[in-house]
């Protein structure tokens, strides 16, 4: 007990002798500064410097990592923010290093115990600092929504990372997505409503995820692909007039009940066939839709046919023998 104690009275010592050096350093700074050295307060940096020293001696003892972390970044704020203030207040840049800076006591706070609660206090943080640096820096142009939508899938993926929780997270997820195009089409192109096109296939995640293994049915498959084909040549027909544009998601959408059918062991022929035969009908409706007068199809038509031909020989024939 005594040894205690006297190890308390040492600490409180070392404690009172820091201070008292690091004020009387600090004033002999300031006295040179505003005496020899300009108007220019340039003490500040050797006052930074020096306030490490009673810091150190203080939790040297007094083990509190957050506190320090909380009284070091504090401390280094306060100094970016006097530099910004008496070089360039015009332009703020200390929020930037800021930012990172707070990084410290977050991280030593939450730690690995409590995740959750890092990652939505973090993407709070760092988007409201996003939004701020977009007003202030660029208030013209509007962009702070990009990070902003990245930062988003942070805190969802560690709420809903569980497995029983995925299916809540698609649909969650498909609709922040949405929201985030609408938002970027209705800013930025608003008479061209072109995230009309992305709705079919971010719906079909959490379809997806629904089904699960319905997926692969083949009255499914029908049903979901003629919903897409639909939804394409509604479009084409009544938003997006003039090129038949259609046929594009169109083609991309029929590899799915291709695939269903002919996706099979002992297929791959007739898979080989179906998909060569509906890329030629792809590059025909092109070439006769665009430029009727001039037969270029003839050319990709010509290198697709390999594909059938290359099965036919090198599998279908060879599983024969």
């Amino acid at each position: 007990m005594p040894d205690t104690t006297l190890q308390t009275r040492k600490h409180r010592n070392a404690i009172a002798f820091s201070i008292t050096a690091s004020l009387i350093i600090i004033f002999f700074a300031a006295y040179i500064n505003f005496t020899v050295g300009g108007s220019f307060p340039w003490f500040v940096y050797p006052t930074y410097a020096v306030l490490w020293w009673p810091i150190g001696v203080f939790f040297s003892k007094n083990r509190s990592a957050f506190v320090l972390s909380l009284v070091g970044s504090l401390l280094t704020i306060i100094l970016l923010f006097l530099t910004n203030y008496f070089t360039s207040w015009n332009f703020p840049w200390f929020l930037i290093p800021s930012v990172a800076i707070l990084w410290w006591p977050l991280g030593i706070f939450f730690g690995t115990k409590n995740y959750k609660l890092f990652s939505l206090i973090s993407s709070i943080i760092l988007s409201a600092f996003f939004i701020l640096v977009n007003v202030i820096f660029t208030p013209s142009v509007l962009w702070c929504h990009y990070p902003v939508f990245a930062l988003i899938w942070w805190p969802l993926s560690a709420y809903f990372r569980a497995f029983e929780r995925m299916r809540l997270f698609s649909v969650l997820g498909a609709l922040i997505i949405i929201g985030f195009l609408t938002f970027d089409n209705f800013t930025k192109t608003p008479n061209c409503p072109w995230v009309l096109f992305t709705l079919y296939p971010i719906l079909m995640w959490p379809v997806a995820m629904y089904l699960k293994k319905s997926l692969g049915k083949l009255n499914v498959t029908i049903i979901g692909s003629t919903i897409g084909i639909v939804y394409y040549i509604v479009l084409n027909l009544f938003v997006f007039k003039g090129f038949p544009w259609a046929i594009y998601p169109i083609f991309s959408i029929l590899w799915w009940p291709l695939a269903i059918v002919f996706g099979k062991p002992g297929k791959a022929l007739s898979f080989s066939v179906a998909g060569a035969t509906l890329t030629t009908a792809l590059f025909v409706a092109t070439n006769w839709i665009t430029s009727p007068h001039t037969i270029w199809a003839i050319y990709p038509i010509f290198a697709i046919a390999w594909w059938p031909l290359a099965v036919y020989f090198f599998v279908y024939r060879r599983s024969k023998i």
